[in-house]
């Protein structure tokens, strides 16, 4: 009797035990099993003996069975915005002999590299030299896409438009509608970048024109009218730029936070060309307490938050957010701004 009640226990015991597998999420949820190949546009998934591919325009997160805990709960600092972190718990992991294990600790090593350099508190040149030591290294990676943006934004940031260019242009290359979109979306923050106004809205104006139906399409329409946006508000049709950004933040996903960080600094910047500064103010506040985690985004809001505190004669809140924007992101541009 015992012996049955053991074996009765034991079984118990299995059939409650999770399955360990690899783990794609996607917007329509998640799927599990042996990731066994991946190239830059889809990764393919084993599934108990049938196979199944997912395009990379798809994917939200990987986890993978094998990947050492540190590796997953620097995945997450990444998604929170703490890149500082996720470097330093990647300092020790071993990660023995699994190639796309390898490969995951490598982009998230890089990836956070160039985010803290797009902020001004990580090193430019290091960071693309990881960023590029990646992408040689993984040639077949589903991060090629995500690599290919970050070297382009760095490129900007460093005013070096011509490679920016090159790489926006493996974007444009996607066999995608919404990565097309999306190449078209950073083209058009560059040219702001170089005060060409004009030239931008060309660019957001093609992405709003697309007519495509992919799940991403929406999101980078609403990046296209939120760029648009500060493109207007520099050229001088600010009341326009305000129709558009408003109509971003009452309509799109508010757990989007790189989406709302940058519609409410396009409000800001456009309630500050029409001389209403407690209006920017505000929408500058939205940022710096809701939407903060993209540290490039952040920086200019607190740059701007700067400049309106003591407009509105409160010279203490100034300097709490100069005082923040140069001790969290001492290289920005935004710092080096006066």
């Amino acid at each position: 009797m015992r012996q049955i009640l053991f074996q009765a226990v034991a079984m118990a015991l299995v059939a409650g035990s999770p399955v360990l597998a690899d783990s794609v999420r996607t917007e329509s949820g998640s799927q599990t099993g042996t990731i066994v190949s991946s190239t830059k546009d889809a990764v393919q998934l084993n599934k108990g003996g049938s196979p199944v591919e997912i395009p990379t325009n798809e994917i939200i997160e990987i986890s993978i069975d094998a990947e050492p805990f540190d590796v997953k709960t620097a995945r997450k600092m990444v998604q929170n915005g703490q890149f500082a972190d996720a470097i330093e718990k990647l300092q020790n992991v071993q990660s023995g002999n699994n190639e796309l294990v390898n490969q995951e600790i490598a982009f998230l090593r890089a990836f956070s590299m160039g985010k803290l350099a797009l902020a001004g508190s990580g090193d430019r040149a290091a960071a693309s030299k990881a960023l590029l030591g990646f992408a040689s290294g993984a040639t077949n990676s589903f991060h090629f896409y995500d690599v290919a943006r970050m070297l382009g934004d760095i490129a900007v940031s460093s005013g070096d438009y011509a490679s920016a260019a090159k790489y926006y242009g493996g974007l444009a290359n996607a066999p995608w509608p919404d990565y097309k979109m999306s190449a078209l979306v950073l083209e058009g923050r560059a040219l702001l970048a170089q005060d060409k106004a004009a030239d931008a809205v060309k660019r957001f104006d093609q992405v709003l024109s697309t007519n495509a139906s992919v799940a991403g399409a929406a999101r980078q329409k609403n990046f296209a009218a939120v760029g648009k946006a500060k493109a207007l508000a520099s050229s001088g049709d600010a009341k326009q730029g305000i129709e558009l950004a408003q109509k971003v933040v009452d309509n799109a996903d508010p757990q989007d936070k790189e989406l709302f960080g940058r519609a409410y600094n396009a409000l800001g910047l456009c309630y500050l060309k029409s001389n209403q500064p407690k209006d920017a103010l505000l929408a500058y506040l939205h940022t710096d307490i809701l939407f903060y985690t993209d540290p490039e985004i952040h920086a200019e809001a607190l740059y701007y938050l700067t400049n309106l505190w003591k407009q509105i004669n409160d010279p203490d809140r100034a300097t709490d957010a100069r005082n923040l924007l140069n001790d969290r992101y001492p290289g920005s541009t935004w710092a080096n701004k006066q």
